[in-house]
């Protein structure tokens, strides 16, 4: 039987160590990357734009698109603002 992989998922200030299957990582990811621009969304739509993109996602797409953008963060893929928290690719930023 073959090992699924898995992706480490790290937040900034989580302590809790926490893995997901690479393979919805990856999918989730294009999909988190290809719903944001530079114009700073609330997560409320972004998992609206994700949910478009994956219709047949199995698995609770808000939960996998917060997990998925906080590790997406670390990496500084995207840009989480905060107050109000709203997410955004990293580039030019409105204040």
């Amino acid at each position: 039987m073959a090992k699924i992989s898995r992706t480490r998922i790290r937040g900034k200030t989580w302590t809790k160590k926490t893995s997901i299957d690479s393979r919805k990582f990856e999918v989730m990811s294009k999909a988190i990357l290809a719903s944001l621009t530079s114009e700073p969304i609330p997560f409320t739509r972004l998992v609206e734009k994700v949910t478009k993109r994956l219709p047949d996602f199995e698995g609770s797409i808000p939960w996998y698109t917060i997990t998925c953008a906080r590790e997406l963060e670390v990496r500084g893929e995207i840009v989480r603002q905060r107050k109000p928290v709203r997410y955004l690719k990293p580039g030019r930023q409105r204040a």
